[in-house]
């Protein structure tokens, strides 16, 4: 049993052949899907499918650089009435910080503000965060560190930075997510953290339709490829593939409180 936390299936090449992509992912051995959001349009439509299919499963929120121009507490409402529509929420995301050059993008400080909006809403509502993170390791954990966040809990989406920075999350009690960046030639140094992070503080993902795994480059991710993550990630530590299914399934479950 292996589960997909963090996909894009809201995505047009994912979308348009929606019960392709789920009938593919049930055959790899994928018992469930979680569908992440970046626009206030985007959870609403990760909900839709949530409710429509029994295998998946919304995390609602907004982007650092999406729904620009929305003012923060039009946001916060409008996010807070999506969340409490739907039993087939389990977390807020993908949300954070993201320091790479884009035109029309937000600052620092108002990504900040946006971030921490969504933090308060998981404190609120009682769900796991899944933090977007591009270049801002030490903006994103002084964040967590408030004294105020301090019964946060959630996930590093895409994990890609060193041991020194995986060690900070955990030890506020935070998962680490890894993708099929780990198949990559250029994740070589990534997988010293697979290798030591605590067997009950990781979970999968594909993040498709992008990241595809070794391999697989010119094709379309999607959620049945998490099963070679899987399968990397069990010959980086040395671990049984069935194993490594069981517990990333129960770290997600523990996570997302999955029913």
């Amino acid at each position: 049993m292996l589960i997909d936390t963090h996909c894009h299936l809201t995505d047009d090449n994912l979308f348009q052949r929606i019960n392709e992509v789920i009938d593919n992912a049930k055959t790899s051995g994928i018992s469930k899907i979680i569908t992440i959001s970046t626009s206030l349009e985007d959870s609403v439509k990760a909900v839709e499918l949530a409710e429509k299919y029994n295998e998946v499963y919304a995390i609602v929120g907004i982007y650092p650089h999406d729904n620009l121009g929305i003012n923060l507490k039009n946001a916060e409402t409008s996010l807070q009435k999506i969340i409490s529509s739907s039993k087939k929420i389990v977390g807020i995301g993908e949300c954070g910080i993201d320091t790479k050059p884009e035109q029309n993008a937000r600052s620092i400080k108002e990504q900040t503000d946006l971030f921490e909006m969504q933090i308060r809403l998981c404190i609120k509502n009682n769900l796991p965060i899944v933090i977007h993170n591009r270049g801002a390791d030490d903006i994103v954990l002084n964040i967590l560190r408030k004294p105020e966040y301090k019964n946060l809990c959630g996930v590093a989406h895409c994990f890609t930075s060193n041991w020194t920075v995986a060690q900070e999350f955990l030890k506020l009690n935070f998962y680490l997510s890894f993708s099929a960046i780990i198949t990559y030639p250029s994740g070589i140094e990534l997988l010293n953290v697979v290798r030591k992070v605590p067997e009950n503080k990781f979970v999968l993902e594909t993040d498709a339709p992008y990241l595809p795994p070794q391999g697989f480059r010119n094709y379309i991710n999607e959620p049945k490829y998490v099963r070679i993550t899987a399968q990397k990630m069990a010959e980086t530590r040395n671990a049984d593939f069935n194993y490594i299914c069981q517990i990333t399934a129960q770290n997600s479950y523990d996570l997302f409180n999955l029913s």
